[in-house]
């Protein structure tokens, strides 16, 4: 049973500037609680543990399109946004934020009314931690650690960790609804990526159930297997401008089509005046984000298009913009005159439109 998901991501130093991680924070927000009023927030928790999504959204608010930060950045700013604010509760971070989960966690559960899961839900995120660190992945060192529960008692595990031998970072995304009950240990990942000329460690991986049982420690040369055993890992490259092969021939399609949007033929079905072409572009790219999975599932580079990103790529960030495609959400979303029904209808209608490109 897989119940995780491996992310490789060239590492990038610096940080989000305020300007735009206060922003990110809005957009995140927006973005998240328009998918839990309209699918629920288990299935928000199973998107965060979709790396293909989770990229998307990073993308999609303006984060690098493919840095090691897009994992911190974003989910500290989901964070920000989430906590005390919605069902959801997000505990952990990056560095000390990290080691300080098993503290956060109470603070979580008793806001949600989640009761007697404190220590299950401690043991689950070390768990977590100890599986991608020491059973899947050797010499690595993880300083990013989230454990994200929801009212239900849905739970998922965003985490980060450095390849010192390859200046990777490696995201580990675990989803509780596919966790196996009987052994977490279980196929925890549904593929790994490494050398293969490397010593290599999986204890995850089902046909070494054997091995573990007699405490094997190592197991050498079975990369070959476990790929073809399962599903690639989501890997970006290692360049950071956007090329024509980080995009397929439907990707240009949606985006020229986007690009082209007439906001006298939008305007209408938004119900937001005077924004202009960018803006109502931005929100079919967010769209796509909330409703169609093939979309985001398919190459989550297109949603850097939405609104740039920090380092100017693929174009420099408008604040202008931002605060609009902000501005006209929160109008979306917090319309307390419409129907919750029908407070989704104008991006509903945006997606469809936007599905002709494809």
């Amino acid at each position: 049973m897989t119940i995780g998901k491996v992310s490789v991501l060239p590492l990038h130093s610096g940080k989000a500037p305020r300007w735009l991680f206060d922003r990110m924070v809005k957009l995140g927000g927006l973005v998240s609680n328009a998918v839990i009023d309209e699918y629920g927030v288990d299935d928000f928790m199973s998107r965060l543990a979709n790396p293909y999504w989770l990229q998307a959204l990073s993308n999609a608010i303006g984060y690098d399109w493919h840095s090691s930060g897009a994992t911190t950045v974003t989910m500290g700013a989901l964070k920000e946004a989430l906590n005390f604010k919605s069902d959801v509760f997000i505990a952990g971070g990056k560095g000390r934020e990290g080691t300080d989960t098993p503290n956060q966690i109470p603070n979580g559960t008793d806001y949600l009314s989640l009761h007697d899961v404190d220590d299950d839900f401690k043991e689950k995120s070390r768990l977590a931690a100890k599986v991608d660190s020491a059973l899947v992945f050797d010499d690595i060192a993880i300083y990013h650690h989230t454990f994200v529960m929801a009212r239900t008692g849905h739970w998922c595990v965003v985490q980060q960790a450095m390849d010192a031998r390859t200046d990777n970072a490696i995201r580990f995304q675990i989803d509780s609804d596919r966790v196996d009950v009987r052994d977490m240990t279980n196929e925890t990942n549904s593929a790994i990526s490494a050398d293969i000329l490397r010593e290599s460690l999986d204890m995850t991986f089902s046909m070494n159930a054997e091995l573990k049982e007699v405490c094997v420690t190592a197991v050498r040369d079975g990369m070959n297997d476990i790929e073809k055993a399962a599903e690639r890992p989501y890997v970006l490259p290692r360049h950071h401008r956007i090329l024509a092969g980080d995009l397929g021939k439907r990707d240009v399609e949606l985006l020229k089509r986007l690009n082209d949007t007439s906001p006298e033929g939008y305007q209408d079905i938004l119900k937001v005046r005077g924004v202009g072409r960018k803006t109502i572009r931005s929100l079919a790219f967010i769209s796509s984000l909330i409703y169609d999975k093939e979309a985001y599932e398919r190459n989550p580079t297109v949603y850097a298009y939405n609104l740039g990103g920090k380092d100017r790529i693929p174009y420099p960030i408008n604040l202008k913009d931002y605060d609009s495609v902000i501005g006209s959400m929160k109008s979306i979303v917090e319309d307390l005159n419409v129907d919750k029904s029908e407070r989704y209808h104008a991006l509903r209608r945006l997606n469809a439109l936007a599905s002709a490109a494809r």
